[in-house]
């Protein structure tokens, strides 16, 4: 309850500093006055009802003249915000290059997958010689192509 309450307060406290930093600029006067209910109020009005009033002097700037201060702070979020995004767009280049490598070795996984496949399911495996001549494998040589593409697709495809 009572961090509600605070809340509560600190956010009228803050609209209420804005909204006099307003009137200030306009040139209103702006008053404080606590309620019944012991509450704080701002306004630009006196209340009929307000039971202590304090009226508050509000600095006047000078319009036309900049206030270093948040000046200085304005470039330092400047460049902050530079950075932040720089280092996104840098975040999403390494999410769209790794994203696209895992496409690739996704497809070649698929292709890995059906040559295994293909293969197991064949009469025979033939292969070209040195000649250009078209030879078929030997039992063994057979088990050891299998074997490699097994091996390949475990190390490459998970």
């Amino acid at each position: 309850m009572r961090r509600v309450f605070a809340a509560t307060l600190l956010s009228v406290a803050a609209s209420a500093s804005a909204s006099a930093s307003a009137s200030a600029a306009a040139g209103a006067e702006i008053y404080r006055w606590t309620d019944a209910q012991g509450r704080v109020h701002y306004g630009d009005r006196v209340p009929e009802d307000a039971g202590r009033l304090e009226r508050i002097d509000a600095p006047q700037r000078q319009t036309g003249q900049a206030d270093p201060e948040l000046e200085q702070h304005r470039e330092r979020s400047r460049r902050l915000l530079e950075v932040w995004d720089a280092e996104r767009r840098e975040r999403a280049a390494a999410a769209a290059e790794a994203a696209s490598r895992a496409a690739e070795r996704e497809q070649s996984c698929a292709l890995l997958r059906e040559e295994l496949e293909n293969a197991r399911h064949s009469s025979y495996l033939v292969r070209r010689n040195a000649q250009g001549e078209r030879e078929i494998l030997a039992a063994d040589e057979r088990i050891r192509y299998e074997s490699q593409l097994a091996d390949t697709i475990a190390a490459h495809c998970q």
